[in-house]
């Protein structure tokens, strides 16, 4: 048993900042010679802020404003020094994504879900794997409540204004409750009614937010908290407390409601949980910046002030800048900044004013108790998340979802592709009867079958799963599951389609050229094209992720297409490359479809006056083509392109992981 403490202070210490710089020079047509140096984004950054804190982070284009957030929330990748440090307890990466939110600038969720869908989905991967479906959809309409997003409940987000998607992605990062919340440019793209909107739910959630108490148990589990026994006292039945929620014609916390059957967690005299939170923020309107409570100047990767807003105006004023009336102090304060550093001198007067004064002296670690950072923190890191499977189920079921609401998209992908159906079945409809000249033909068809479901699944998984990186990159990035979950939930849903779209393919194909063979012959070269696409899924996979973007990987794909077609069976004999053979997907593809059509076939009708000799039956057809004639062969060559799915698959998900490490999250 334990209590969040009411006051959190976060402090960071001496944060440095480097990324590899690329100088391009003396470029040639036949030579480029590069020089390469590093960048300091941030130079010995230190600041604090504690709870019922709301920080504007504010400085020109350039200054670091992203990338102080980014260090401070250790959601930042590379070569970053220095500490962050909770009431006196250093944060590392895994620490801060639980006892934080980064909210970033712009929204990244699935469009095609509503907003309840949305929040009610990670509601499974935010809140404890015991939380009750019952407790995580009270939270979900707690949220959109207190966002003012209840008219907007069934609403896709696609069709959500940019006010109205900011609120949600706030709701999102609000579920597990965090006492700090990390805000990436919150106005960007909105209007001045929005962005006030948006930074005054912010202000409300730092000074007069309350926990329910199902809410915070469902988040951490049952054992995590318990309500004090003097809470209790004098109780009947339920302990309801009204929640404060502000909401009016103008705006949405200008009065109170009151939320029945809410049973509140006194954690401290007054009732309330405050958070900290701290935005980056691009030139905000005078109303925007009378809602902050402190503020963060930066230029060039260095703090020139950090403190209230109304020391603010007394450390300009001490330096004889005088804020003009009927002026936005943030556009005063960026001036200073900016005309500070084109004079070089003046600017480093304005920091070592700072650093030298006690503007800049202040270590907030002995203000505050570290008493609670035993329990607090053991309990935070012993939350239980869903399991792996349900992970991927989850994944699986949001997937399918969003393939079902895009189905016009998908109904043009199988129109364009069976019209490729019906061109082969109109080329081949003349094949008739088991001849000399229908062998060759026959041959033709099947490699153009193997070839074209390759073609269309390796590229179509090219061009579409990129588009999907960034949902994955921030989603994993925040801990909400892990990227092996997600990629095998990739690699499943497109198993169902793959084998859908080959036998639908291949039905207008049989129909016209091999319906004399009978159905079981549809059956199992159903199945191989089934696997030769879900191989090609793979191959498509590992392209993306090697490449790791359509572009390139659509024109660097042609030498790995070369060598695969080369050693497919029909350009080149294989028999002289035996070991060769058995990378290409077109290989296994051909040689099962060639084999499960050919080997029953017992007698091939040869003419007398023919001039060239004749192949009697099936396996003289086989062994023309240098494919195997034994009872195993088609079985090893699914198990073939099933081991080469896995092999593609399981590459492509190392070269995902080292990108996503290499490139962060955001």
């Amino acid at each position: 048993m334990y209590e969040i403490p009411t006051s959190l202070c976060l402090e960071w210490k001496n944060l440095n900042y480097h990324v590899p710089s690329t100088e391009q020079s003396n470029y040639t047509f036949w030579q480029e010679c590069r020089k390469v140096k590093e960048l300091r984004l941030l130079k010995d950054v230190s600041g604090h802020m504690k709870t019922g804190d709301l920080v504007a982070i504010l400085g020109c284009s350039g200054a670091g404003k992203t990338t102080l957030l980014a260090a401070i929330s250790q959601r930042l990748r590379g070569n970053l020094t220095g500490d962050v440090v909770l009431n006196g307890v250093t944060m590392g990466r895994d620490d801060m994504t639980r006892i934080s939110s980064f909210l970033p600038q712009f929204e990244i969720s699935v469009k095609t879900f509503t907003a309840y869908e949305h929040l009610y989905f990670m509601s499974h991967f935010k809140m404890h794997r015991k939380t009750t479906k019952a407790q995580k959809r009270q939270r979900v309409t707690d949220l959109l409540f207190a966002c003012g997003l209840r008219d907007a409940t069934h609403t896709r987000i696609q069709s959500l204004s940019g006010g109205e998607r900011k609120r949600l992605s706030l709701a999102e990062e609000l579920i597990t409750d965090p006492p700090f919340l990390f805000c990436d440019e919150p106005t960007t793209g909105l209007d001045s009614y929005s962005a006030y909107t948006v930074i005054k739910t912010l202000r409300h959630l730092c000074t007069q937010h309350r926990v329910a108490k199902h809410s915070l148990t469902s988040v951490y589990g049952e054992d995590s908290f318990s309500t004090p026994a003097s809470s209790s006292e004098g109780s009947t039945g339920h302990n309801s407390i009204e929640m404060e929620v502000l909401q009016s014609n103008e705006d949405i916390f200008e009065s109170i409601k009151e939320i029945p059957s809410l049973e509140m967690f006194n954690r401290s005299p007054n009732g309330r949980h405050k958070k900290a939170i701290i935005c980056s923020i691009h030139q905000p309107s005078s109303e925007l910046f009378e809602l902050f409570t402190h503020i963060i100047l930066m230029d060039a990767g260095r703090i020139v002030f950090q403190g209230s807003t109304e020391r603010a105006f007394q450390f300009f004023t001490n330096l004889g800048y005088v804020l003009p009336q009927n002026c936005n102090p943030a556009d005063f304060y960026l001036k200073i900044i900016s005309d500070a550093h084109t004079q070089r001198n003046d600017g480093e007067l304005i920091k070592e004013k700072y650093d030298n004064e006690t503007w800049g002296r202040y270590s907030g670690s002995w203000l505050l108790s570290r008493s609670y950072s035993g329990d607090y923190l053991y309990n935070i890191k012993n939350f239980k998340k869903i399991r792996w499977v349900y992970q991927v189920y989850l994944l699986l079921i949001r997937f399918m979802t969003e393939d079902s609401r895009n189905i016009k998209r998908g109904i043009i992908s199988l129109g364009l592709f069976m019209i490729t159906s019906l061109t082969l079945a109109i080329m081949y409809s003349g094949v008739s009867g088991l001849t000399q000249t229908s062998v060759q033909d026959i041959g033709g068809s099947i490699f153009m079958l193997s070839s074209e479901m390759i073609f269309t699944f390796s590229y179509g998984v090219t061009y579409v799963f990129p588009s999907a990186l960034p949902i994955m990159r921030r989603e994993v990035g925040e801990g909400t599951y892990s990227l092996s979950a997600y990629y095998v939930a990739v690699v499943l849903s497109f198993i169902p389609m793959a084998f859908f779209k080959s036998y639908v393919f291949f039905s207008v194909i049989y129909g016209s050229v091999y319906y004399t063979r009978g159905f079981m012959l549809y059956l199992t070269m159903g199945l191989v094209l089934g696997l030769s696409a879900i191989a090609a899924t793979g191959y498509g996979l590992f392209l993306s992720s090697f490449f790791e973007t359509d572009t390139m990987a659509a024109e660097c794909a042609a030498p790995f297409d070369l060598i695969f077609l080369i050693f497919g069976g029909a350009y080149y004999n294989v028999d002289s490359i035996p070991f060769l053979k058995y990378i290409s997907l077109f290989f296994y593809s051909n040689e099962a479809l060639m084999y499960n059509f050919w080997i029953n076939v017992d007698e091939i009708v040869c003419p007398e006056n023919l001039d060239h000799p004749c192949v009697q039956n099936g396996i003289e057809v086989l062994k023309r083509g240098s494919f195997k004639t034994a009872d195993y062969t088609f079985w090893v060559d699914c198990l073939g392109l099933l081991g080469m799915a896995v092999a593609f698959n399981i590459v492509a998900y190392f070269f995902i992981r080292k990108y996503v490490k290499r490139s962060g999250y955001y």
